[in-house]
């Protein structure tokens, strides 16, 4: 295996059969990153195969780089800081959130809620691509497309029940006041 260009850290898969080779795969994860693999025959130690990562598909070395980018591997300790700060910057931002919502409709203007309907003032133009990007992103992101699906859906019929509520009161207040 060293002698077709394989370094160290290694692993060693042994056979399943007695037909079979061993697999000596490259497991270096940070960059640049070694994923080099070579098949050795266990009755004459020749190495029956060579697997270069140079070799690999585009969409297969995407993939690679990206699980050792998410899990903080790829450039080792600037990576890891890097996914901190993100992981601090999501809790942050969900707290602000949290703190907007407390603080919507107690008599400050910060954080005051949209008036249902504002959405139809939109330009089509604009309207129409960003709808059009939110459907698509939500088709391709499953767990980001089902959850806005339902939130829209309560929130329609929460404004629909608002406003139901709302005609009801005005017509008995008419029907009192005739």
């Amino acid at each position: 295996a060293r002698a077709k260009g394989l370094g160290d850290p290694v692993e060693i898969v042994p056979p399943a059969d007695a037909s079979s080779a061993y697999v000596v795969k490259q497991v270096q994860r940070s960059w640049p990153e070694k994923q080099d693999s070579v098949a050795v025959d266990p009755a004459t130690g020749e190495v029956t195969d060579v697997l270069r990562f140079a070799d690999y598909p585009v969409l297969a070395k995407l993939s690679r780089w990206g699980i050792d980018l998410h899990t903080g591997s790829l450039f080792g300790l600037p990576n890891q800081i890097g996914l901190m700060l993100l992981a601090a910057s999501l809790i942050l931002l969900i707290v602000w959130g949290y703190r907007m919502w407390w603080r919507r409709g107690r008599g400050s203007a910060f954080g005051r809620p949209i008036p249902r309907g504002a959405w139809q003032q939109v330009p089509p133009l604009l309207l129409v691509p960003l709808l059009a990007a939110v459907a698509v992103l939500g088709y391709f992101v499953p767990l980001l497309g089902i959850p806005l699906a339902a939130f829209v859906a309560l929130d329609v019929v929460l404004g629909e029940i608002a406003h139901r509520r709302e005609r009801r009161s005005r017509t008995e207040e008419a029907a009192a006041g005739v």
